[in-house]
């Protein structure tokens, strides 16, 4: 950082030692959260016959619970070593993973999944939102929030794939072992990160500074409904392999973005994003071939990419001076909820209504492609006029 002092017009580092081992550790992380989210509803089930509805249910309370240290957030980090409040989070994170396969109830489920909401808050917030801005030249955050979040995104498929790919294999205990030790690898990658040293602030107690950004809230509400497609995915799909096409419609997503995308207007990203994502959701409804469904997982990996990272960049661009970390941090908390709702959703609808699932996210694309064009995009660019 003081090189960028002394040499203004040099192109600060990115990926710094810092940088990697932030990254790495929120891929570990987030391969963790997501391993369990194909077992653990169809362990319940089987486990204590309660209904899928149910099962859904006690899942998805981790994504309210993640509002619940949010107005404690700018407190935390002004008071306490930033460093230190993450790696005790993430600590009890990981320890209470420990606690599922010994609960004895659906309700201990549904309280165990809020704690780790409750934690998972705190350090996506102390690492997307505060470690990753502290270790990058300023010049280059914009740059580190999209490459954090990006490693986040395929963290996220590729512990869907492993936890469905070994589910049948292992029995539950194993899974919960694997995704203990992901997590505790993701802790040791944060001990060697060197953070610059902060001196300690007095704060007030609440705040919605680096919790909850009101400004951002129609590119939030878009991005919600993109999330909230996925999670009907997640709920309703259980092939690894079409997980790991997603990964590759990922790998295509970033492409366009660099090469063929980077000069277009954020218009044209979420308008081609959809269109991919409809596609896809349309070979899933009218075929039944494996081959179809991987070509189709291919299609939603690139518009789920495309169109995500377009809304993350809205959501990041939009602050004012130093609400950077608040405008980060509401992306995270509304990634979460969009992505458990939709997974509550398919869990209580497909009992009932197993064929109309693909529909009904086509609906999803198409009012969020119609309120994109005809109001969030004009909004977004008057809201970027007034902040000049």
């Amino acid at each position: 950082m003081y090189d960028d002092f002394f040499f203004p017009y040099e192109k600060a580092k990115l990926w710094t030692g810092n940088m990697v081992l932030l990254s790495l550790s929120n891929f570990l992380l987030y391969a963790s959260l997501y391993m369990m989210l194909p077992a653990l509803p169809l362990w319940m089930v089987r486990h204590w016959y309660c209904s899928y509805a149910e099962a859904g249910a006690a899942v998805a309370v981790f994504g309210l619970a993640m509002f619940l240290p949010g107005a404690f957030n700018s407190y935390l980090i002004d008071t306490f070593k930033r460093k230190s409040v993450c790696l005790v989070a993430m600590l009890l994170f990981v320890a209470s993973s420990l606690l599922y396969p010994y609960v004895a109830t659906v309700g201990f489920i549904a309280l165990v999944r809020a704690v780790q909401g409750g934690l998972f808050s705190v350090i996506t917030m102390t690492t997307g939102s505060t470690l990753v801005i502290d270790v990058t030249a300023s010049r280059r955050r914009t740059d580190a929030n999209i490459a954090f979040s990006w490693v986040g995104r395929f963290g996220m498929v590729a512990g869907l794939a492993l936890g469905i790919y070994i589910y049948p294999y292992w029995n539950f205990h194993h899974v919960v072992y694997t995704c203990v030790a992901l997590g505790t690898l993701a802790l040791l990658l944060i001990l060697a990160v060197d953070v610059p040293f902060r001196a300690p602030l007095r704060t007030s107690w609440f705040s919605l500074d680096r919790f909850l950004l009101p400004r951002t809230l129609w590119p939030a509400l878009n991005m919600m409904m993109l999330s909230a497609v996925f999670g009907i995915l997640i709920a309703h799909i259980y092939n690894e392999l079409f997980y790991i096409c997603i990964l590759i419609g990922f790998i295509i997503s970033l492409l366009l973005l660099r090469y063929v995308l980077s000069y277009a207007s954020g218009r044209s990203e979420v308008e081609l994003g959809q269109a991919a994502m409809i596609g896809g959701l349309l070979l899933l409804a009218f075929s039944n071939s494996l081959m179809n469904s991987y070509i189709a997982g291919v299609l939603l990996g690139t518009g789920i990419g495309t169109t995500v990272s377009r809304f993350f960049i809205k959501m990041i661009s939009l602050p004012m001076h130093c609400e950077r970390g608040t405008g980060n941090n509401t992306y995270q908390l509304m990634w979460e909820v969009g992505m458990l709702s939709g997974f509550l959703f398919e869990n209580m609808w497909t009992e009932s209504h197993p064929d109309t699932i693909y529909w009904i996210c086509i609906g999803i694309c198409v009012t969020l492609l119609l309120m994109y064009e005809f109001f969030t995009h004009p909004w977004y660019y008057r809201k970027m006029e007034e902040k000049q």
